[in-house]
């Protein structure tokens, strides 16, 4: 009988604790047990104690909270129940501060996965110095990274080094179509005062909504408007309603049950989603309402929002925070019924279509199967990333002298830049830049393409033959190895779209060979076995080899036997012997 596969959801909040995040895990960690899978979640708690419970069949353990900072329960407790986690697949749902916490104290060794729900959006200096350290070790150890449109990782600048592990799952909903209650004393009460055409909103009233341009729109527009929801913004709202005279015809109805929820939905004639910001990653709301056959209006932002709902088909998009725009939308579908009533229709089908939650939970289970068929992703034991960040730490301040004689050299040489700057792929696929001391005549890659030296290559200065039989071109690495994008012992770091040709002429991309994905779970390095050992002009397969080898018996011993005869090879000046180096 075959073992039901474990799923753990690192999750920030479960239900009854509302929003989009936790209406997502809920549906995720619900349909999959029914399709057979162990799946649970690990939350944060409300409360100074740790509650484990069973919420509609799926165990659910919310950690002991001590405090509140800003939307963030600081829950300490979730990082001793993370440590003990036993899972096959652990899923991590991303932005979640203390998850990832934890997550960096406790380097759980199970395959990861990330759902990144939506970008952190904050000062750059601070995403730099407080977020990016703790995301960025997450990302390098995950398999998958789900994105719920296309336009996550087209635009969100976290994800641009790990774009070829990023899975397209769109959000999905289990939406209950039985008709709204007839007469829903909430629907009366605005419909006694209002008999014409109604635009929804649901949400929290906080800036990145732009209820306040739904607002400002009204006043060129024949419509009354709907708002569900609560925050920080009401009274504010309140306020402009009253002062732009529109507030006989906005009803802020505050947070409501499903019922009334229900019965707006099936009451209103257009449902409006006026973000601004790219806060709003794709708008679930929105699916709620093409669910039930309403036409959306919704702004065009860099993110998912105007990739649900596709303008002139389920609805119209708008660009943001412009209140003439979103009115002349707002009269357009207010006044014509056909139109409406087209583009419902439009948007119901695209729910069923894409957006169901049996769609998102099939695809999210398939994945699941991929991931355990790959070789998972081996985070650096403490010892080696501690003794890679001494050690880079101390050569760069010892190499200054050689760095500033090796700049010399090259400018007196050509004129050229000093640097060579070139992306390559990292653990897991993922890229970075790696900086070396240029030892090739400038444009060399535009003019020549990408390709390793080969004897005698002509593309080598004399400065930069001197460099390569040295590896004084590589001493630069020491930043990408303090940084932690590279170790100094590891597979070579190749350059993406590299390929080889075959023995039949074919051109192999690198990713087809046999070894690269073991070889990609681990750290690049600046030496290793097949740097070494490997004759320099043999096939990446044969390289493979040692690559793989090397993955195989990996020890932080084995890594200061490398570094010793790298060393000791530098000093020879044989790295660009063909066949051994000592």
């Amino acid at each position: 009988m075959t073992r039901q596969l474990r799923i753990t959801h690192l999750g920030k909040f479960y239900p009854p604790v509302r929003g989009g995040m936790e209406r997502v895990l809920q549906t995720l960690c619900e349909g999959e047990r029914q399709r057979g899978f162990d799946s649970r979640a690990l939350v944060a708690g409300t409360s100074p104690g740790t509650i484990h419970a069973l919420v509609n069949g799926v165990p659910v353990t919310r950690a002991a909270s001590w405090m509140r900072v800003g939307s963030v329960w600081f829950a300490p407790a979730l990082i001793r129940l993370l440590s003990r986690v036993e899972t096959d697949i652990l899923v991590l749902h991303e932005p979640n501060p203390m998850a990832l916490l934890a997550f960096a104290l406790t380097r759980p060794k199970h395959r990861l996965a990330i759902w990144y729900h939506s970008e952190v959006l904050r000062s750059r200096w601070r995403y730099k110095l407080i977020y990016e350290p703790f995301l960025e070790p997450a990302f390098l150890r995950a398999s998958r990274i789900v994105v719920s449109s296309p336009a996550l990782p087209a635009h969100a600048q976290a994800l641009e080094a790990h774009g070829g592990r990023c899975e397209v799952i769109p959000f999905g909903l289990d939406v209950h179509l039985a008709p709204a209650p007839a007469g829903h004393p909430a629907v009366a009460a605005v419909r006694a005062r209002w008999p014409g055409p109604i635009a929804l909103f649901v949400g929290r009233l906080v800036p990145y909504k732009g209820v306040e341009f739904l607002l400002r729109a009204l006043t060129e527009s024949d419509v009354a408007a709907v708002i569900i929801g609560d925050g920080p913004l009401r009274e504010p709202l309140e306020d402009l309603a009253a002062s732009l005279g529109v507030d006989s015809r906005t009803f802020f109805a505050g947070a409501v049950d499903e019922g009334a929820l229900a019965a707006w939905y099936g009451a209103c004639d257009i449902f409006v989603l006026p973000s601004v910001t790219r806060a709003e990653a794709f708008g679930l709301v929105q699916l709620e309402a093409m669910a039930r056959g309403k036409p959306v209006i919704s702004t065009r932002i860099e993110t998912g929002v105007p990739w649900v709902n596709i303008d002139g088909c389920t609805g119209l998009t708008v660009p943001p925070s412009d209140p003439a725009a979103l009115a002349s939308a707002l009269r357009r579908l207010s006044a014509d019924d056909e139109l409406r009533r087209r583009m419902g229709a439009n948007a119901r089908d695209r729910f069923t279509m894409e957006f169901t939650a049996a769609s998102m939970i099939d695809r999210t289970v398939a994945m699941y199967r991929r991931i355990m068929t790959e070789p998972a992703p081996v985070p650096p034991p403490i010892m080696k990333r501690v003794f890679d960040a001494v050690l880079s730490g101390t050569g760069l301040v010892l190499s200054a002298p050689v760095w500033a004689m090796a700049a010399a050299a090259i400018k007196l040489e050509d004129g050229g830049p000093v640097f060579f700057r070139q992306a390559r792929v990292g653990q897991n696929g993922s890229l970075f830049t790696v900086l070396k001391f240029r030892s090739m005549v400038v444009h060399a890659e535009r003019d020549h393409g990408p390709r390793q030296a080969i004897a005698g290559d002509a593309r080598v200065t004399r400065v930069g033959r001197v460099m390569r039989a040295t590896a004084m071109d590589e001493l630069p690495q020491l930043v990408n190895i303090f940084k932690g994008d590279m170790s100094f012992v590891g597979p070579r770091a190749l350059v993406p779209g590299e390929i080889e040709t075959g023995g039949d002429g074919r051109l192999i991309p690198m990713e087809a060979i046999e070894g690269y994905r073991e070889r990609t779970a681990v750290q690049p390095g600046l030496t290793g076995v097949a740097q070494i050992y490997a004759p320099r002009d043999v096939t990446r397969r044969h390289k493979f080899r040692y690559d793989r080898l090397y993955v195989k018996r990996r020890s932080f011993w084995l890594d200061i036997r490398l570094i010793l005869l790298s060393f000791w090879i530098s000093m020879r000046g044989t790295w660009e012997h063909r066949q051994r180096k000592f």
